[in-house]
This record gives structure tokens, C-alpha cells and sequence, in this order.
């Protein structure tokens, strides 16, 4: 029974990790769009941004699921690594989403 829920949450993680690649991808091909249609990177820059912020918290449920099946010191040590570049990198996407939609702002 053991291996079954261990292959169930493989599965799930696998589902979360392609979502947030879909989402990042999507919103990678919408700004590509914008910019060409617009001719204004700036609002491009934020789609990416945004979607960016939106992958990497599904991403997380993913990476949270797979603490499930941490088992060695190593483990437990390369997801907190993980972690920390993963909330680093959001923490600049957010920024980066105010400058952004602080120079959209008219005025």
C-alpha cells in the first residue's frame, strides 16, 4: 500500500509542476504577444512578471507535496536550499511587479 500513495503523490506532484509550467508558459506567450502587437515591453515585462509570481505558488503545492517523501538529511537539506532561492525569487518577481505597474500608472 506504501508504494501505491507514494506513486498517487508522485503523480500529483508531476500534475502541479507541469501546471505552473503551463501557467509561466502562457503568460510568457501572451506578453510575447502584447509586445509585438503594442510595441510597449513595459507591459510585457509585468504579464511575465505576474505570471511568474502565479507558476511559482503552484509550483510550491508541488514542491510541499514532495515533503512527503523526504527521508535523508540530504533531502531535507536540498529542499530548504530550494526554498530559500524559490522565496528569494519570488520576493524579486514581486518587486519587479511594482516597478512595473507603478510605470504603467499614468501621471
Amino acid at each position: 500500500m506504501h508504494q501505491f500513495e507514494t506513486s498517487i503523490l508522485s503523480a500529483l506532484c508531476l500534475v502541479f509542476d507541469v501546471a505552473s509550467a503551463a501557467v509561466i508558459l502562457g503568460y510568457c506567450a501572451t506578453a510575447f504577444i502584447q509586445a509585438v502587437r503594442s510595441g510597449t515591453p513595459t507591459i510585457a515585462h509585468g504579464i511575465v512578471a505576474r505570471g511568474a509570481l502565479l507558476g511559482m505558488s503552484i509550483k510550491l503545492v508541488g514542491t510541499s507535496l514532495k515533503t512527503i517523501q523526504i527521508q535523508t538529511w540530504n533531502q531535507i537539506g536540498l529542499f530548504f536550499a530550494i526554498l530559500f532561492l524559490r522565496i528569494i525569487l519570488k520576493r524579486i518577481f514581486v518587486l519587479e511587479n511594482k516597478i512595473v505597474s507603478r510605470e504603467e500608472q499614468p501621471g
